[in-house]
C-alpha cells in the first residue's frame, strides 16, 4: 500500500468515528430587525446563506457527510435549495431539532448517532478550514476532546476559557461571563471535539458548561489557539465583518459570462459577479464586492469596497453604496448614499435616501466594525432596514439605527 493510499484509509476510518456537525438553530432577537419574520441563517453574506460558510469548512476537512441541525421555524425548501444550488445535498443530512436548547440538540444527535466523537460548530462561525484542520491534528495527537480558543476576549458569545499551558482549565458560560470580572485574554471559538460521554453528563442535568467543566476534570481538554480569521455572525452589523473576512486577501475576480456588463461600465479590483447581473452604462464598481445572481446596477452608480448586491437586489441610477449588504431582492432607490449598512430581504430605500454612518465620538456598540476614514480613526454604523421594510423618499437616517417593518426606529 503507498503512502497517499494509507493516508486515504487513515483518514476514512478517523471520520468514520467523528461525525461533523453544524447547529443552524435559533433565531436570537439581538438580530432583529434583519431576522423580522425572517430567519437568521438564511441571510446571506456574499452570495452564501451564514450557516453554509461553517458547514463548508466542515466539508472540506472530513470529505464525507455532515449533520445540519436547524429548527422547525427554518424553512426546510430553502436550506435544501441552498444545498442543491452548491451541490452539497448529497453530503448533508438535515435534523430537525426537537427542542429549543443547545443541550437538547447536541443530546439528540448523539443519542441517535453510532460515532465516538463529534466535531461541533456553531452555524453562525466563519472560520476558515484551517481552523477545523487545527482542531483534528490537535486532536489526532491527544486523543482527547478539543475546543477552538480564540485571543479575542470581547467577544464573550460562546464562553470565556481559561487556559493553562495547552489546555482549558475552566469555561464560563456567556451569561455568566456578563455578570462577572472576567481576567483572561481567551473566549470559546464556537467549535468543539466532543466525545460520546458529554451526553451522559447533559442526561445529569448539566448545561453545556458544566459539562465541559466535569470533562475537563475527567478527561482533559485541549485547545486549539486560532489568531486568524473568523466572524461569530450575533448582531446586523456583524454581517458586514463577516464581509471582510470573506472578500478579503482571498478574494478571486469571477464575472459570469451570463452576466451583462457595459462596455462604459469601470470595473476595478477584485469583483465577483454572477449569472444574469446587469451592470449599466458609467456604473463604477471598485472592489472587493460581490453583485449576485439577476442584481442590477443602474447607470452612474458608485459600488464601493466590501459591499454584497444579493441576488435580485437593485442599485438605482446614480446611487453610491459603500460597505452595506443589500439581501435578497433589496432596493436602493436611485441618487441615494447607503453606507456601513444591511437592507434585509426585499426592502426598500426609496429613491434620494441618504445614510449618515459617522457615530459620535462617545457613543459605543457592542463589536463595532472596523475603523474607517484617512487615518481609520473613525467608528462608523450605518441603518438596519427589516426585511419589507421601507425608508421614505428623501430620508436623512442615522447613524446607527435600526429601522423595523412597521416603521419603527431604533437607535443602537
Amino acid at each position: 500500500m503507498t503512502r497517499t493510499s494509507l493516508e486515504i484509509l487513515q483518514k476514512q476510518l478517523r471520520w468514520n468515528e467523528m461525525l461533523p456537525v453544524v447547529l443552524a438553530a435559533g433565531n436570537p432577537r439581538r438580530m432583529l430587525p434583519l431576522n423580522e419574520g425572517h430567519h437568521k441563517f438564511l441571510l446571506k453574506v456574499a452570495g452564501n446563506p451564514i450557516f453554509l460558510y461553517s458547514l463548508k469548512s466542515l466539508l472540506d476537512v472530513s470529505g464525507g457527510r455532515s449533520l445540519l441541525v436547524i429548527d422547525r421555524d427554518m424553512p426546510q425548501e430553502e436550506v435544501q435549495k441552498s444545498l442543491t444550488a452548491r451541490k452539497l445535498q448529497d453530503k448533508v443530512d438535515l435534523v430537525i431539532q426537537k427542542g429549543s436548547s443547545l443541550e437538547e440538540a447536541l443530546r439528540q444527535v448523539i443519542d441517535e448517532a453510532s460515532e465516538e466523537w463529534f466535531l461541533v460548530t456553531y452555524g453562525d462561525v466563519i472560520a476558515p478550514a484551517d481552523a477545523f484542520k487545527l482542531m483534528i491534528k490537535t486532536h489526532e495527537e491527544t486523543q482527547r476532546p478539543v475546543a477552538l480558543v480564540i485571543p479575542r476576549p470581547e467577544i464573550t458569545s460562546y464562553g470565556v476559557a481559561y487556559v493553562s499551558g495547552k489546555s482549558l482549565k475552566k469555561v464560563i458560560s456567556p451569561e455568566k461571563a456578563h455578570g462577572e470580572a472576567i481576567d483572561t485574554s481567551f473566549v470559546l471559538g464556537g467549535v468543539f471535539i466532543l466525545p460520546r460521554q458529554t451526553i451522559d453528563l447533559l442526561n445529569d442535568g448539566n448545561n453545556f458548561y458544566e459539562a465541559m467543566n466535569y470533562l475537563i476534570e475527567r478527561m482533559g481538554i485541549e485547545i486549539a489557539l486560532w489568531s486568524g480569521s473568523w466572524v461569530s455572525i450575533d448582531y446586523p452589523w456583524d454581517l458586514i465583518s463577516a464581509l471582510y473576512e470573506v472578500l478579503g486577501a482571498d478574494c478571486k475576480t469571477v464575472i459570469s459570462p451570463r452576466a451583462k456588463v457595459s462596455p462604459l461600465a469601470v470595473l476595478e479590483g477584485c469583483i465577483i459577479v454572477e449569472d444574469d447581473a446587469f451592470i449599466d452604462h458609467y456604473a463604477v464598481i471598485r472592489g472587493p464586492v460581490y453583485i449576485g445572481r439577476g442584481a442590477l446596477v443602474g447607470k452612474g452608480a458608485f459600488v464601493r469596497e466590501f459591499t454584497s448586491l444579493e441576488e435580485g437586489s437593485v442599485v438605482g441610477a446614480h446611487t453610491e453604496v459603500k460597505r452595506s449588504i443589500l439581501q435578497e431582492k433589496a432596493t436602493a432607490g436611485s441618487f441615494s448614499l447607503i453606507t456601513d449598512s444591511v437592507l434585509g430581504p426585499q426592502s426598500v430605500a426609496e429613491p434620494r435616501t441618504t445614510v449618515i454612518s459617522d457615530l459620535p465620538s462617545d457613543r459605543r456598540v457592542l463589536r463595532p466594525l472596523p475603523l474607517q476614514g484617512i487615518l481609520y480613526e473613525k467608528q462608523k454604523l450605518g441603518v438596519f432596514l427589516a426585511p419589507r421594510g421601507r425608508i421614505k423618499a428623501g430620508s436623512i437616517v442615522g447613524p446607527g439605527v435600526k429601522i423595523f417593518r412597521d416603521g419603527g426606529v431604533e437607535h443602537i
